[in-house]
């Protein structure tokens, strides 16, 4: 028979114990508590570009080490290319908002896209959730080695010049490329003949063989060309030079402060993410931008490696958002 004190202790006793352990859940991290990421349950990287480019590189890169982040939960690449980067945007925009479906978008998804259609295809802020800027960069004004011009002056001095339009191939219709090239021929009066492609790869393809004679580029499929003689940079995009071409003028230093912005990559998942989730990812894809096996492969191809916050990302969304708005409109580019 157990008596009114032994009740007493032993029910002070399961209470203390019980204590301790709502103590212990609640001293867990809150992504713990979660259950994110659940092991064994791939989590799907969506890239608005075609596999082999720089963009799947790069998303391929961080994925691997985003999983070790992760405790090894298996991390999947899922290329959606063309349609002006919609396709891809629109599939993560759709998908649950559990963590397991990100997109590494490109400023044109967020920042261009959405300017470039009477009806936009999504709203960048009310269906998306940033989670961190991966980098920025600039873009470099390259020219195929026969066009008798040595910077950016010479070139629109050139195609006023010249009898027809000088051809200037571009990624796609609304990418940063082909708004650089419509910029110069409406603000500074170039005469630009916009060349459409599906993605970098042909782009550049048709420029090393001169069918194109012009146009802007990452500096990360760029740059190897330019070191090797096969093409020449007459100017870079953004506010400073790049490290690797300091002789190149920027677009301000050359008297064309309108080129005076940049491109970035960063990955969002859907609207409506939980915050603790949102903090779980964030603090795995910054540390894994910031690994030095990242930082060695990248930035000697021209690009600036940031890691944000989600915050910090969404103020230069916002701020970007409402550059491209002003260019967008001057520029007259649309896509429907």
């Amino acid at each position: 028979m157990v008596n009114n004190t032994s009740r007493f202790l032993a029910s002070r006793r399961g209470f203390l114990w019980l204590g301790a352990g709502l103590a212990g859940n609640a001293a867990l991290p809150a992504w713990a508590q979660t259950g994110f990421p659940a092991a064994g349950r791939p989590i799907r990287i969506v890239i608005p570009a075609p596999p082999g480019g720089p963009a799947d590189i790069l998303g391929r890169a961080l994925g691997n080490f985003l999983s070790a982040q992760l405790d090894g939960v298996p991390v999947i690449i899922d290329s959606k290319p063309g349609g002006a980067s919609v396709p891809a945007a629109l599939n993560v925009a759709r998908s649950a908002p559990d963590g397991y479906t990100l997109l590494l978008g490109i400023n044109t998804t967020h920042t261009q896209v959405p300017h470039m259609f009477s009806k936009p295809p999504y709203d960048p802020f009310k269906e998306f959730t940033p989670i961190t800027q991966v980098y920025r960069n600039g873009s470099i004004l390259v020219a195929h080695p026969s066009l008798p011009a040595q910077n950016l002056t010479e070139l629109i001095a050139l195609s006023k010049a010249s009898s027809e339009p000088i051809p200037a191939g571009s990624p796609g219709p609304g990418t940063n490329g082909h708004l650089y090239i419509e910029l110069l021929n409406q603000q500074y009066g170039a005469r630009l003949n916009h060349v459409p492609y599906k993605g970098s790869a042909d782009a550049m393809r048709d420029l090393l063989g001169g069918f194109t004679k012009v146009q802007f580029d990452s500096p990360a499929t760029s740059l190897p060309h330019i070191k090797g003689g096969r093409l020449k940079a007459l100017a870079v995009t953004g506010p400073t030079r790049l490290k690797e071409l300091p002789e190149v003028k920027t677009g301000r230093e050359a008297g064309y402060p309108a080129l005076d912005i940049t491109g970035w990559m960063g990955f969002f998942g859907p609207a409506g993410m939980p915050p603790e989730i949102v903090a779980r990812l964030n603090g795995a894809l910054v540390a894994a931008i910031r690994r030095p096996e990242i930082k060695a492969q990248f930035e000697p191809l021209g690009l600036d490696l940031t890691g944000t916050t989600p915050a910090e990302f969404q103020a230069i969304v916002r701020n970007d958002y409402e550059a491209w708005g002003r260019i967008i409109k001057q520029t007259g580019v649309k896509l429907d």
